[in-house]
């Protein structure tokens, strides 16, 4: 029976394997192209694409790699079913728990992964590929530069004469800058460029030769008549060089991780379940922990759902189950999604909304797969118009009726 496994094992993850590549490269190309259009509007290296796409990498594995187990199990059963393979093993007295116990170890090793994938490295994919989209983006203001053209860049807003063609130096600036209600800036230089502080830092403008004028509402001078001017009181700095960030320039790397409950890893999430971040609810980081936990622990039972719905007896047997497999867990991701949204709002508890249809998820798979270990083989997918059948035939019957009346 070992050389058996080794061989259930094989099969097993050469569709495994083939389907989380194509799930995986769907899923990127999307992606990458609104990633190309950041970078190389930021001037950025090609390079920086494939960083900031590798970050994605364990947040589309969460979703496609159980569908690729189902996928790799039912292809694999489905041919042994073909060939019968599985009737011969039958007939020498080895049951078809038995023969599933190789995929039961790959489900294990995915199970694994899963957890690993959910619980740690999707919270900091997610938070390290804001980062340097973060960054990329303050870099691409670069590209929005256009003479003649007011930019704005967060409170500051800023006209240009022209710019050099082959140095890209600014002539004649004119910046102005709101700092408060209550104060602020005008600056205009002769000429100026725009620097990064850095490979991921946000852009730095340089200055040269200007002035920097600075107006304040002066209340201690308002109030004394004698003194008293219609205006607000300039401050005038004459500059030979100035510089300045654009952008989020007060954040120069990112904000600190936490500030959404989906950066929480699992250990996190349990352990401030009760003490959210600002702008966090309690119920947030409960739905997403258990959200998380109903997803790892069904991984388990893909195998019970899959290996039922890919057997079959005939060799000219057309295989439903991949489509009735791949419709079920889609519908149990929706339910699943729907339960923590609810969860979320405190419309129903996570029993009701989440460990109730991983109870229901679980039963299922676990009952077709015994009944199909008790029972002969039929088409596959054929355990779903069986129960369709008390409702074809009154159909028929009253079809029946119909005819001799006319």
């Amino acid at each position: 029976m070992y050389i058996f496994d080794v061989y259930v094992f094989r099969q097993t993850l050469k569709p495994l394997i083939l389907s989380l590549v194509v799930a995986l490269a769907v899923l990127l190309i999307e992606r990458m192209l609104r990633l190309l259009d950041l970078v190389l509007g930021a001037e950025g290296p090609l390079r920086l694409m494939f960083e900031i796409m590798t970050f994605l990498v364990p947040h589309y594995i969460a979703l496609a790699l159980p569908i690729s187990l189902l996928f790799g199990v039912m292809i694999a059963f489905n041919r042994f079913s073909r060939d019968d393979e599985i009737d011969a093993l039958q007939c020498a007295g080895i049951s078809l728990a038995r023969q599933s116990a190789a995929t039961m170890v790959v489900a294990l090793l995915v199970t694994a992964i899963t957890a690993a994938t959910l619980g740690y490295l999707k919270p900091f994919g997610r938070y390290a590929y804001q980062s340097m989209v973060f960054a990329a983006s303050n870099a691409a203001f670069q590209s929005l530069i256009r003479p003649g053209v007011f930019i704005e860049a967060g409170d500051k807003t800023f006209l240009i004469d022209s710019i050099g063609t082959e140095t890209g130096t600014f002539s004649k600036v004119f910046l102005y800058e709101q700092n408060s209600p209550t104060e602020s800036t005008v600056i205009t230089a002769r000429d100026g460029d725009l620097v990064r502080s850095g490979e991921l830092g946000p852009p730095l403008l340089r200055l040269f030769d200007g002035i920097r004028l600075t107006l304040r509402d002066d209340q201690q001078t308002a109030s004394r008549p004698e003194t008293s001017t219609s205006g607000p009181t300039p401050g005038v700095l004459r500059f030979t060089e100035l510089r300045m960030g654009l952008g989020q320039d007060t954040e120069p790397i990112f904000r600190p991780r936490g500030i959404d409950e989906r950066e929480f890893t699992l250990s996190e999430l349990w352990r401030r379940q009760n003490d959210p971040p600002p702008g966090v609810r309690v119920s947030d980081m409960v739905a997403e922990f258990h959200a998380r936990l109903a997803r790892i622990v069904s991984v388990p039972f893909l195998p019970l759902l899959g290996i039922p719905l890919a057997l079959g007896r005939r060799r000219s047997d057309r295989s439903y189950g991949i489509a009735i497999g791949l419709l079920a867990i889609i519908v149990y991701n929706q339910i699943l999604d729907l339960g923590k949204n609810m969860a979320e709002t405190g419309e129903i508890s996570v029993l009701l909304g989440l460990w109730l249809p991983f109870v229901a998820f679980a039963s299922v798979s676990t009952f077709l797969f015994v009944r199909a270990s008790t029972r002969l083989s039929a088409s596959s997918g054929g355990w779903v118009w069986s129960l369709l059948r008390p409702l074809t035939r009154a159909f028929e019957l009253g079809l029946a009726r119909f005819g001799r009346r006319s």
